[in-house]
């Protein structure tokens, strides 16, 4: 959800993986996209198809700068809002500058894989998109090189199953820094609460998880809370941080997360350590937990929820926003070496 404004804690910069962009070419996403208003473009479809049908494109990615490999998510909806999920779409992108230029070439073509929201239920897969009612089971990912700030242009265009095209146009805007640490950037070295503070009385368990509302509530996998970023930067073990607040997530997405990041700590505890931030300190006088606002409290705000790869050199090595990619942290800690028994 939006967060209040506050001065970053962090200096940024950075990238962010899979899949690849490839340079246009020829392809049925045409050459041209052309401004109709400020937060919308078309393009004149190739000859010979039928008309598509034309999608409403969400952007869904946080915080997009300069730089090779930015993670671009963007959800895909029906007018009816039915979501298009599954298979992969074909993106292209355009550079638009300040947004008031009339039409600019399409500059690449990127193949975008949908991501399922952590723990959500879509149905049976298929290999080609098809259209699902629960608007909120995940978005289309894609890896684009991002060479200037300013306004951009994204293009959608695919087949359902039953072979009707579709196509969807929107603007995004592109920073000249990222907000929130990224690939590269150290990681915010942080004391944040752990299990510890909520025994020894000098915090309500609410701290550490919104939804341990009542005054006797445990905190929800306890696992998550034990050790401190700082701690496991400092003893030089790769941590996995996720930022989220299950209870007042704007998005059905942060308590499914903080399961699935559960269920990831049981399967590598030996090579990682596992942690989840709760967001929020005093939801009601909004009042942030200064570790949490560490990693993705901005000038302007924030969101959450946030998954980060710490490496065990204290660095961002992976960074998730939004809807985490289970598969790529999973493989990610596949490519860990396991800790030994004193933990490094």
């Amino acid at each position: 959800m939006p967060l209040p404004s506050r001065a970053p804690r962090t200096p940024v910069a950075g990238r962010s993986p899979r899949p690849r962009a490839r340079s246009a070419g020829p392809d049925r996403l045409g050459t041209v996209l052309t401004l109709v208003v400020v937060a919308a473009l078309t393009l004149a479809g190739c000859a010979g198809e039928p008309d598509p049908i034309e999608l409403v494109v969400e952007p869904a990615s946080f915080d997009l700068a300069v730089g090779e490999d930015q993670r671009l998510l963007v959800g895909l909806f029906t007018a009816e809002r039915q979501l298009v999920a599954h298979g992969e779409v074909e993106l292209g992108l355009a550079y638009l500058g300040d947004g008031s230029e009339g039409s600019a070439a399409i500059e690449q073509s990127v193949p975008a894989r949908f991501v399922p929201v952590p723990g959500g239920q879509i149905g049976a897969p298929t290999d080609a998109p098809s259209l699902v009612e629960d608007t909120g089971t995940g978005v289309y990912a894609a890896t684009v090189d991002l060479d200037r700030p300013g306004v951009w242009g994204v293009r959608i265009v695919g087949e359902l199953e039953d072979g009707t095209p579709f196509s969807g146009n929107r603007t995004f805007p592109v920073l000249e820094e990222h907000l929130v640490p990224a690939p590269g950037d150290e990681a915010p070295q942080v004391d944040n609460l752990t299990l510890d503070d909520v025994g020894s009385g000098a915090v309500r368990a609410v701290q550490l998880d919104s939804r341990a509302q009542a005054a006797n509530s445990e905190v929800a996998f306890p696992d998550l809370h034990i050790h401190t970023v700082a701690g496991s930067i400092e003893a030089g073990r790769p941590v996995v941080v996720a930022v989220a607040t299950p209870v007042y997530c704007r998005t059905r997405f942060c308590g499914p997360l903080t399961e699935v990041i559960a269920d990831l700590a049981q399967r590598y505890q030996d090579r990682a350590d596992f942690i989840h931030l709760e967001v929020w300190e005093d939801f009601d006088s909004q009042t942030l937990n200064e570790a949490a606002a560490a990693f993705i409290q901005t000038e302007i705000g924030g969101n959450e929820p946030w998954v980060f790869l710490i490496g065990e050199d204290g660095r961002i090595a992976a960074r998730w926003d939004n809807i985490l990619d289970v598969e790529a942290l999973t493989e990610d800690l596949e490519d860990l070496p396991v800790l030994d028994e004193a933990g490094t």
